[in-house]
């Protein structure tokens, strides 16, 4: 999916406004880890004057670059680092009892405001976006798996492609991405936030149109 779809998507699951701001920031940063590589990738072509065709069609599918987006779209990896925020999860206490005076049960305890961390947000948040690419890549699929496997699920989706169903696929997300921007909206009330949600939306428009314009649309 697209970038701003992951953000989104984290952000509605696990972003609150009583959270401290470094725990909704390792929200963020989890969503956007896996395209971290793409985008270093992207400005580096800028800057070393790379054809966009070429970038695309062969630096992307190269190595390092297929090491990279390995490593950044590597489940096992981002299970590791949630064990390890689970491990560093305060015991229960008064302070984050639920209202009344219970502490949130099962699994919900470890995301309870006081009682988490930003290792395991950040991974929960990157893990929410292996599972939303997973089933919308076709010959662009990630080895999720890695490094237990190079397996690649080749979706007969994809979330670009129109060959593959992509035209009907965007659309479906860019009505994914308004119902999510409506959740955020009303659950955060700070201006920065609302705006940065407004600039997301944009980009479901920008981000196809500027690869028309450099691409022609293939």
């Amino acid at each position: 999916m697209m970038t701003q779809t992951h953000f989104l998507v984290a952000a509605a699951l696990l972003c609150r406004p009583e959270r401290p701001a470094r725990q909704n920031a390792a929200v963020l940063a989890g969503a956007f880890a896996p395209d971290a590589a793409i985008y270093a990738l992207f400005v580096w072509s800028k800057i070393a004057g790379i054809p966009e065709r070429l970038l695309w069609d062969e630096v992307y599918f190269a190595e390092p670059m297929t090491t990279f987006t390995a490593i950044g779209n590597s489940a096992p990896l981002y299970a590791l680092v949630a064990i390890f925020g689970i491990a560093l999860v305060r015991p229960a206490s008064v302070e984050l009892a639920g209202p009344h005076g219970a502490t949130p049960a099962g699994f919900g305890r470890f995301l309870a405001p006081g009682h988490t961390n930003v290792a395991l947000l950040f991974a929960l948040a990157a893990l929410t976006h292996l599972a939303g690419d997973l089933p919308v890549h076709v010959g662009d699929a990630h080895p999720h798996f890695w490094p237990l496997t190079d397996w690649r699920f080749v979706s007969p989706v994809s979330y670009w492609d129109p060959r593959h169903f992509g035209t009907q696929f965007s659309l479906l997300e860019a009505a994914l991405g308004v119902l999510l921007s409506i959740i955020v909206f009303r659950r955060f009330r700070a201006l920065w936030v609302r705006a940065l949600t407004a600039l997301l939306l944009v980009a479901y428009v920008a981000v196809p149109a500027y690869f028309i314009v450099v691409l022609g649309g293939a």
